[in-house]
């Protein structure tokens, strides 16, 4: 066997085999060495390593023939060393290679046969396990079938992310969802051994992120059950127009559905009804660009009515800062949103009446903070457009309770962003939405 050794400059033997065959008299193997030009022309020496010491060989023509002293182990260390003359002038790092036992009494190599027992035993295990995934049974499937079957299962990469890329539909893939991991079973159907009986708490799933930029419809075809807690998808290539109708799985009688993010909203023209009554809904998630992990840019929507009406429990609306400069119809979008505490507008988008006044955790902040927080009305507050002599003015609805804050909360402009900050001193947030935004507060 002639097994090619590529020389790295940086010091590295990369062989075609990280083993040499069996150990023993019967093994012959020829070491080939691949120099680049810069370690040319140097003479070449190899240091080799067993239990038994070291040894020493020169190397003639790139090639050298193992001698049988150096292998009687099932490990060889080796290291190539270049010279000129008597300088040594370059080393590589040492390469550990492995050698096979000799055959037994039997005649069969125990190696060759531990790795037919070991691979009966994983043929075995792969088929219960698809068994348990697809509900077929498997556990006598050949490894040809289990592979065909396993190629077909969705992938989860080091980033929790699901790829379903491959598909353009998900229809009734989360109806039944039971437990982890149902996403799995074939076809994506997910059912239950008893339908009838109700899910218990016991069993909510947080999916991962579901890479479903493919998919072109998301609607009562596939809905969540009642059973899933969060999950995320991709969005980007549902139709643009009257995309909201689409999304009936985000809906209404989602029982136990509190996170739900979504990419690729910069392709959806209107959020119009797109959450609606979502009854135990706490944060949606709204990013661009299919960048769930790290948002980069803001998206716009031409219609945003009704968008959030009725999600009661919906405290976090975050990603990208929404993008109000399209339409200035935002009627009913926060209404009935009374546990909304976190949401960030695009700066001198809005340009519409607004109205919050269902929303009295406004001053609240994200995720439970110990303390009040001024950033969504600020956020409100530089959301809105720039207010000249001559415009008209819009109203902003607030909570009453809201009201006492924005007379006594004040900020003062950033001369390098030209927006607002929150201060100790300068003008309250009131006077600012009304001698400098034109807003009317409601």
């Amino acid at each position: 066997m002639i097994n090619r050794i590529t020389v790295s400059e940086k010091r590295g033997l990369f062989p075609e085999y990280s083993s040499l065959g069996t150990v023993g008299e019967r093994n012959a193997t020829t070491l080939l060495f691949l120099l680049p030009a810069s370690l040319r022309g140097y003479s070449k020496k190899i240091v080799c390593v067993t239990s038994q010491g070291g040894f020493d060989y020169e190397v003639s023509n790139d090639t050298f023939d193992l001698p049988s002293e150096v292998l009687t182990d099932s490990t060889l260390k080796l290291q190539l060393v270049l010279k000129d003359g008597n300088k040594v002038i370059w080393k590589s790092i040492p390469y550990t290679f492995t050698l096979n036992p000799t055959l037994d009494d039997s005649g069969e190599n125990p190696i060759t046969k531990a790795k037919t027992e070991q691979k009966e035993a994983d043929r075995a295990e792969l088929g219960e396990t698809l068994s348990d995934l697809t509900g077929q049974d498997l556990k006598e499937a050949d490894w040809d079938e289990l592979i065909d079957i396993a190629n077909e299962l969705p992938l989860k990469t080091d980033r929790d992310v699901l790829d379903l890329t491959n598909y353009t539909a998900l229809t009734n893939a989360f109806e039944h969802a039971t437990t982890a991991p149902s996403l799995l079973t074939g076809g994506y159907k997910l059912d239950k051994e008893e339908p009838d009986v109700p899910e218990s708490a016991e069993i909510l799933i947080k999916l991962p992120y579901l890479n479903t930029k493919n998919v072109t419809n998301f609607g009562w075809q596939t809905p969540i059950s009642d059973s899933i807690e969060e999950c995320s998808f991709d969005i980007s290539s549902s139709p643009d127009a009257n995309a909201r109708y689409n999304f009936g799985m985000f809906q209404k009688g989602r029982a136990c559905l509190r996170k739900l993010g979504l990419t690729g909203v910069e392709h959806i023209n209107s959020l119009s009804n797109m959450f609606i009554n979502s009854p135990v809904l706490n944060e949606i998630a709204l990013y661009v660009n299919g960048e769930f992990i790290v948002p980069t840019e803001v998206y716009r929507a031409t219609f945003y009515s009704d968008a959030f009406n009725g999600c009661r429990k919906l405290k976090y609306i975050v990603g990208n800062p929404l993008d109000m400069s399209v339409t200035s119809d935002y009627g009913g979008m926060f209404k009935y949103c009374q546990s909304l505490q976190y949401v960030r507008f695009k700066p001198k988008t809005i340009n519409g009446d607004l109205d919050l006044s269902d929303c009295s955790g406004i001053i609240k902040g994200k995720y439970e903070a110990s303390s009040d927080d001024p950033g969504t009305l600020i956020s409100v507050l530089n959301g809105v457009r720039d207010y000249s002599a001559g415009m008209n003015k819009i109203t902003i609805k607030f909570h009453t309770f809201v009201k006492d804050y924005l007379t006594s909360w004040r900020c003062e402009r950033d001369p390098e962003t030209g927006l607002y900050v929150s201060a100790n001193q300068g003008m309250t947030l009131a006077t600012v939405l009304t001698s400098e935004k034109g807003v009317i507060i409601a």
